[in-house]
């Protein structure tokens, strides 16, 4: 035999045993997957593996459901994080109690038009952040220190403070602050309710905006476009 015949023989058997080792490989392979799905299938699974007590209790139930055939039947029965179905009621914060001030019980319900605006959170608006916002709104301190909008020389609306003492009189101090506004108009005394009905909405948009606060009737639900047409059809009439 000839030394080129030799190396012709002595790669055939090198390529032979390369694709040996790699079938013998891919062969290794499919039984460490097979033997690994039926771990965790077995009751023999390596304790030090799942270091969870309660997780290994479960994995245990569904190994004996799975050798029982009653996995369809059983799976509703499993519960690995009880707490996950537990039934959570969301956290509500009480509502605080609202200061209404005098000024209002003097207003005969069917003439009284109000708006509460606040916090959902029931968070304290502090005077500054009043002092900023009525920078910007045009509004004025009356001779009782509640807040007043006047326009074309007549008294549109008023706002009163959802804290004691209702009125904002120590709105300078440093401690001054109020869970938000009541914001109102009296029909019997108002010269034109409907023209300030729509200015008092203007500025409670521009409230709305300025102190991030939400609009809310008198029974703490929110302002509804419903309402609002509903008391414009009640000022027409």
């Amino acid at each position: 035999m000839d030394a080129s015949a030799l190396r012709w023989i002595l790669a055939i058997i090198g390529i032979v045993l390369l694709v040996g080792i790699y079938l013998f490989g891919l062969h290794q392979n499919r039984l460490r997957k097979r033997a690994a799905i039926e771990t965790f299938t077995r009751e023999d699974i390596d304790p030090s593996f799942i270091e969870d007590e309660q997780l290994r209790e479960e994995l245990n139930n569904l190994n004996q459901f799975m050798q029982q055939g009653e996995l369809d039947d059983g799976l509703s029965h499993i519960k690995i994080n009880p707490a996950i179905e537990a039934n959570l009621t969301p956290i509500i914060l009480p509502l605080p109690e609202l200061f209404t001030a005098d000024l209002l019980g003097n207003i005969e319900e069917q003439n009284l038009i109000s708006y509460l605006l606040k916090h959902s959170d029931h968070r304290l608006i502090t005077g500054e952040e009043i002092e900023n916002a009525l920078m910007h709104s045009e509004f004025e301190i009356g001779s009782e220190g509640f807040l007043e909008f006047h326009q074309d020389g007549e008294h549109r609306f008023t706002i009163t403070s959802l804290s004691p003492p209702g009125h904002f009189s120590d709105m300078d101090q440093l401690d001054f602050s109020t869970l938000g506004f009541n914001c109102f108009i009296d029909i019997e005394s108002n010269p034109d309710a409907a023209k300030s009905f729509e200015q008092m909405l203007i500025k409670i948009d521009e409230l709305v905006r300025l102190l991030d606060v939400k609009v809310y009737q008198p029974n703490h639900e929110l302002l509804t476009m419903a309402n609002i047409t509903q008391v414009r059809k009640r000022l027409k009439g």
